[in-house]
Formats: C-alpha cells, structure tokens, sequence
C-alpha cells in the first residue's frame, strides 16, 4: 500500500488545530491568578444587606495585569459593582495564563457578595445581652 505524504501532513496539521480548538477553552477555565485579593466589604453595604454578583469584563496586559474593566452585568446595587471593579484592579494573572483574547477582548469573571446568616440571639456565643446583665426588665 502506497501513502501519500502530502496527505499525512495535510491530516497531521488538521489534527494539531483541532487540538488547540479543544485545549484552548481548558486553559482559560484553569487560569492561575497570582494576586486575586478578595473585596472588602464596608461595614454600611454590610449593614444595609447588599448582596449579589457582579459579572466583570477585564482586558489585560502581557504581564498579567488587569488594565481595565467592564461592568457586564450589574448586581443591581452601584455600591457593589464599583467594588467588584476596584477590586478586580488589583488582581494578577499568571503571564502564562494569558491568551490573545484577553489582550483584545478581556477576561470575563465574576465576583460574589454574600452577606452571612444573621447571628440568632446574641453578638457572640455564650453571652447575655447588656439589660440581663444589669439586672434591668425589659417591662419596666
């Protein structure tokens, strides 16, 4: 049986595209972040019980840095959003990390709000609220 080498090299160069088609997916998903510090919440959003997520696009540079950032979808609070972003200003890829696409169109990630569980009862275990400790009834 005769081949052809043109035709090998034709199926040789299709398989490696379809591979990189497949990968490149893959490398963006396992993106290592080396600085992705965490927002820090102010006490007033806490207390006000803002919560949701923030959907960022963000363009980088080749060293990783985020350069700027987008709002694509809003957690219907301004305060959070601007957070999300000012956040995300800090954050760090890996260079390897860094594909074409983040270059030109951005990374999309998003950033969560959760406020915790109220605390049921009392600030902090095992404690009495001040009117108990005092010996004061709530009736007088």
């Amino acid at each position: 049986m005769k081949t052809n080498p043109g035709r090998s090299a034709y199926r040789a160069i299709f398989g490696a595209i379809v591979v990189l088609l497949v990968a490149a997916p893959l490398t963006t998903a396992n993106a290592g972040w080396i600085e992705k510090p965490r927002p820090q919440l102010p006490y007033g959003v806490f207390l006000d019980g803002q919560q949701g997520s923030v959907v960022l696009s963000m363009t980088l540079d080749r060293s990783g840095r985020v350069t700027s950032t987008q709002v694509l979808r809003s957690s219907g609070f301004p305060a959070l959003d601007q957070l999300a972003q000012n956040a995300a200003d800090h954050w760090r890829l890996s260079p390897d990390s860094v594909v074409a696409t983040d270059l030109t169109k951005g990374r999309v990630e998003m950033v969560k709000f959760v406020n915790p569980p109220p605390v049921p009862g009392h600030l902090l275990p095992n404690t009495m609220p001040y009117w108990a400790q005092v010996g004061l009834s709530r009736g007088r």
